[in-house]
């Protein structure tokens, strides 16, 4: 019964990171940011706000929501750190959902009451991943120690391989910075078509808004074609591990259906939908990217 209690405690706040990340893309792609004024933890000086302004409730809502997740992150923590002493990877793990959640929270205020400082802004999704993949890793193990037997993860690569997860990381995250730089210096929509820009095969000029935006376009299109690589070699050099394949696989999908969403942020001109289901995307192929990287490195029991 403890067990089930725990895993559902890890899906939930799992979950609810999840809900957080998304709620902070709504509240950006709305311009809700200043929906409860400069005030913090206070929305416009009260406990519970009674404005009438749709920005005010969607700001409002991320803030309960991430309190929420907040306290499952913490509960989790604790009850893996007691329970789970010697379990490799569970106590980094456990401390750093803790750690990318309350950092998620304080830069979330300080953009508020210090000012929408466009560095801030992009930090505050970068963390945010990395609160969601502390969060999914750590699941993942819990699920394993309650049924090794059911939930194993095991993803026995050579040197070559881990050092392309881990490569392909840094490289992820390094492009999710870029997807916020386009965003936070307004280059959306610096090329208004697709697959060319504005008409032309490459941008006129390079360094604009229509560059900056091309710029994350190269930089995707390279990440896809290296995913494609990493599936076709997993395939051929690893064809009894079906885990390996079926995770670079869905990691493929997620890519492919982001790319898909940044398009018709284009041709859409900014719909909120997609620029929602772009962050979901992008936040869910991480998440599982971190699953090779841990998994693909974790020492091999003797």
């Amino acid at each position: 019964m403890r067990s089930t209690w725990l895993k559902m405690i890890s899906v939930a706040g799992t979950l609810a990171v999840l809900i957080v990340v998304l709620m902070g893309a709504l509240v950006t792609n709305t311009g809700s940011e200043y929906g409860c004024g400069n005030n913090w933890p206070l929305c416009n000086g009260k406990v519970i706000p009674d404005a009438q302004t749709h920005h005010t409730w969607i700001e409002y809502s991320h803030r309960v929501v991430s309190g929420l997740a907040s306290l499952l992150v913490v509960a989790q923590a604790v009850w893996v750190w007691i329970r789970f002493k010697h379990v490799w990877g569970m106590r980094f793990l456990a401390c750093s959902s803790v750690f990318f959640i309350f950092l998620q929270a304080f830069l979330g205020m300080a953009a508020v009451v210090w000012g929408q400082s466009s560095v801030v802004l992009a930090l505050h999704f970068g963390i945010s991943l990395l609160s969601f993949a502390s969060m999914v890793l750590l699941t993942c193990l819990v699920f394993e120690q309650v049924n090794p037997n059911r939930y194993r993860i095991n993803l026995s690569v050579r040197m070559p391989m881990k050092w392309n997860f881990i490569l392909l990381g840094i490289y992820t995250y390094l492009l999710v910075y870029s997807g916020a730089f386009v965003r936070h210096t307004e280059s959306s929509l610096g090329c208004t078509d697709f697959p060319l820009c504005n008409g032309h095969l490459f941008p006129e000029p390079w360094m604009s808004k229509a560059g900056v935006q091309y710029l994350h376009r190269i930089l995707a299109l390279i990440l896809l074609v290296w995913l494609i690589g990493t599936l076709i070699a997993a395939i051929k050099r690893y064809k009894s591990q079906e885990q390996l394949s079926n995770l670079l696989f869905i990691i493929l999908i997620l890519v492919f259906l982001q790319a898909v969403a940044g398009i018709f942020i284009i041709t859409t001109k900014m719909n909120l939908l997609f620029l929602l289901l772009h962050a979901f995307f992008v936040t869910g192929y991480f998440g599982i990217l971190t699953i090779l990287i841990l998994f693909g490195c974790r020492p091999e029991k003797k």
